[in-house]
């Protein structure tokens, strides 16, 4: 065992598991995960051995984008339970070591949130600058600003005869961060959750908080798709400087609670912009304590690609900061469907659980992942997401990577005894969590052992990373600390690979049967861990 005294730093040393509420568990039978689900299924959580959970939004919403509307921050949202099944949550959650992490949505409220009501009633309101309201320009739209979820930006209110903005959908109005009774009470809230027990945020769309203070139009460019939003470059409705502003207020809060932390995502379109989402963290000390970087999200299946992603963003990260990883989210497609290859999707997939659980950063797992789930084949008629109905049949929507968790071969995957709120995946059958428990060579295994692994170890958490191979032929392989080598074949052809030094043995591999002497045969997409036996205990 590798050893330091290095302080354990939960958000640092720990492993984060991203809970969808819906799509967990349903405890009552009414079709939709709740917060009694993710509580029953606790011990399962345990044996994974992960230190903390991130639940997407619960606060009460009219879920016009399920969740990512909120109507009110300090209410729990009654389809996931009440507010004392949070209390248990929290308490329960905390007995077992286990963080609770929240979804603060701060670029936009719900057009219902009692701030929002206020803010339209009248030009005289108090709260009327609270939101980003406009008139008119020449008969006109304020500017060019388009929607993400599609169409214009700006919403025409009768009740003042003004346009008010919204980044994505018209019942989600963008609040105005320049005013500062707006950030105070944003902040009143935060300190209400801090107060009540959360160890942490994850920021939702950080990067658009702020707009330009003249509402210039954006320019035109060549996009990544021929939709009209994304055939503009967004420099002035989102990546303005002064967001650095807020968040530097923020972080003084966070630190103003012991052992808090925050993670934010920056959005970015294919192919990623680590740069950016570098940005986020500040000095590492001022801003974001990590910020995802969705580059891993768009690669392609390719050992040179990942390795060129990998480092960059490690290059990326300030000497005080600390970087993160992440693979799937409930936005993107799940990784097992990204990197589908016939007869080779689960040997993909250790590749990316190797991978994922032994750079340096903390990983983020996504639920599901770990038993290799793929993204749900949805009919038309049961599409919830908005984005689905709207582009359908050319994009299908994000319902498909937001599909039930398979716990078991029984009825909806043993996920609810109701009419599940989206199609449970066909192959619950054969790919679910207790058929895979009782499988000690099963994907869900493979994350548990990986992640214990990297509990014990500490340079499996803290160490240095030093690349040795980097895809050049087909394989991307690195040192952490002087101990661990890890070495990933990512072509389906068998591989010679010469380790650092002879005196390594194997701590995990892909292979039944694998060993390792002075050379290393790799196996079509085998994963290895080896141990140099030097450097042991250094």
């Amino acid at each position: 065992m590798s050893i330091s005294n290095d302080k354990w730093i939960w958000w640092k040393d720990g492993v984060i598991y991203q809970i969808y509420p819906r799509s967990f568990y349903d405890s009552n039978g009414d079709g939709i995960g709740d917060i009694r689900g993710i509580i029953e299924k606790i011990d399962y959580l345990e044996y994974l051995g992960i230190d903390a959970v991130w639940l997407s939004p619960i606060n009460r919403s009219p879920m016009d984008d399920f969740g990512y509307d909120i109507k009110d921050y300090r209410r729990i949202e009654s389809i996931f339970g009440t507010e004392a099944d949070f209390d248990e949550l929290i308490k329960t959650f905390h007995a077992k070591n286990i963080k609770i992490i929240f979804d603060l949505v701060m670029n936009h409220t719900s057009s219902s949130h009692l701030w929002f009501v206020e803010s339209r009633s009248s030009k005289t309101n108090p709260k009327r600058d609270w939101y980003i309201w406009q008139k008119r320009r020449q008969g006109k739209y304020p500017n060019n600003w388009r929607a993400a979820f599609g169409g214009r930006a700006w919403e025409y209110d009768k009740i003042t005869g003004e346009y008010y903005l919204h980044s994505f959908l018209k019942q989600q109005p963008d609040i105005n961060w320049r005013n500062k009774e707006l950030r105070d009470a944003v902040f009143d809230d935060i300190k209400f959750w801090l107060d009540r027990g959360i160890d942490g945020f994850r920021l939702d769309v950080v990067n658009w908080f702020i707009k330009d203070e003249k509402l210039r139009n954006n320019p035109y460019t060549i996009g990544y798709s021929p939709r009209i939003y994304d055939m503009q470059n967004h420099i002035y409705d989102r990546n303005r400087p002064e967001t650095h502003d807020v968040l530097k207020d923020f972080r003084k809060l966070l630190d103003s609670y012991p052992e808090r932390m925050s993670v934010g995502e920056v959005f970015s379109p294919p192919p990623g912009d680590p740069r950016l989402s570098s940005e986020f963290l500040g000095n590492g000390k001022d801003q974001l304590d990590m910020a995802f970087d969705f580059s891993l999200m768009y690669v392609k299946w390719n050992a040179k690609a990942f390795y060129k992603k990998i480092s960059n963003w490690l290059d990326l990260i300030p000497a005080e900061g600390w970087p993160c990883h992440v693979l799937s989210n409930h936005d993107q497609p799940r990784q097992a469907s990204r990197f589908y290859k016939k007869n080779y999707t689960d040997e993909r997939c250790r590749i990316l659980a190797v991978l994922l659980l032994t750079l340096k950063g903390t990983p983020f797992v996504y639920y599901g992942e770990e038993i290799g789930m793929r993204d749900g084949k949805i009919s038309r008629s049961k599409l919830r997401d908005p984005l689905g109905k709207k582009y359908w049949p050319f994009f299908k929507g994000r319902d498909p990577e937001r599909t039930p968790m398979q716990w078991e071969n029984a009825e909806n995957g043993g996920f609810t005894t109701g009419v599940p709120w989206l199609p449970v995946n066909s192959d619950y059958w054969k790919r679910n969590v207790y058929k895979q428990i009782e499988d000690k060579n099963s994907l869900l295994n493979l994350y548990r052992f990986l992640i214990l692994l990297r509990r014990k170890e500490y340079n499996l958490r803290r160490g240095s990373i030093v690349f040795v191979e980097t895809g050049e032929a087909g394989i991307l392989s690195y040192m952490r600390g002087c101990e661990f080598e890890i070495a990933l074949n990512f072509d389906n052809r068998i591989k010679q690979y010469f380790p650092q030094g002879h005196d390594a043995e194997i701590v995990y591999s892909s292979e039944k049967f694998s060993k390792v002497t002075e050379s290393k045969i790799l196996q079509p997409y085998e994963a290895v861990i080896l141990r140099h036996n030097q450097h042991r205990n250094s």
